[in-house]
């Protein structure tokens, strides 16, 4: 097994924009819609939630709700 240390060593030898990408891909992974990550249903996050709010405008006969 890798050492944190030994993890590190290699991140430091990364360029600039490659820690960049590194870091976001580490923060996608665990914040957000990252601990999501094995559920079907939400892996496009953006449709997940244009579709709730979509629903949400919706009376429970499929008609858009008035404003209220």
């Amino acid at each position: 097994m890798t050492s944190y240390e030994e993890i590190l060593e290699s991140a430091k030898r990364l360029f600039s924009v490659e820690r960049l990408q590194l870091a976001d891909a580490l923060l996608a992974e665990e914040l957000g819609f990252g601990m999501w990550r094995t559920r079907a249903d939400v892996a496009d996050a953006e449709a997940y939630v244009s579709d709730l709010r979509e629903k949400d405008m919706r009376t429970p006969d499929g008609y858009m709700e008035r404003v209220k």
